[in-house]
C-alpha cells in the first residue's frame, strides 16, 4: 500500500520547470492539449511471467477504473493478452487476486516514472502495461 501511495504522489507531481520555459506556466494537467502517458500497474500470480500469459485470463479491475476499461483492454491486447477478461467489481481488485478469483489485478494507473520506481512485491509478479496514446 505504501508503494502505491508513493507511485500516486509521483504521478500527481507537477513536472519540473526548465529555465526559460515560459510555457510551463500555461500548461496544466487538465488541459486538453496535455497528455500524460499512463502505465497500468498489474499485480499477477507469480506463475504469470508476462502480459501475454494473461491471454484469456481473468484480470480484476476496480469499478473506479472502469472509465478507462477500453484503454486498459487495448493495452493488454497490444501486450499479447488477447481475450483477457476484464472483471469490473465493487470489491478491491487486489482482494479478488488474493482470493483466487483473478489471475491479475490492475492496482493503479501511474506515470511511467512511477511505474519504473514501483518495487517488486514478494509473492506476486509486477507487470507494467503502458496505455496506448489516443
Amino acid at each position: 500500500m505504501a508503494a502505491l501511495a508513493i507511485a500516486e504522489q509521483i504521478t500527481n507531481a507537477e513536472p519540473p520547470k526548465t529555465p526559460g520555459d515560459d510555457r510551463a506556466d500555461e500548461t496544466k494537467a487538465g488541459d486538453a492539449n496535455v497528455s500524460i502517458p499512463l502505465v497500468a500497474l498489474l499485480l499477477a500470480r507469480p506463475d504469470v511471467k508476462s502480459v501475454a500469459a494473461l491471454k484469456g485470463q481473468n484480470v480484476a479491475l476496480d469499478k473506479a477504473q472502469s472509465a478507462v476499461e477500453q484503454d486498459i483492454r487495448s493495452a493488454l491486447e497490444a501486450g499479447g493478452a488477447t481475450d483477457a477478461q476484464l472483471s469490473v467489481g465493487d470489491g478491491a481488485s487486489l482482494d479478488r487476486l488474493i482470493s483466487g478469483d483473478a489471475q491479475a489485478a490492475i492496482v493503479k494507473l501511474v506515470s511511467p516514472d512511477a511505474a519504473e520506481a514501483f518495487p517488486e512485491i514478494k509473492g506476486f509478479k509486477v507487470l507494467r502495461v503502458p496505455l496506448l496514446a489516443r
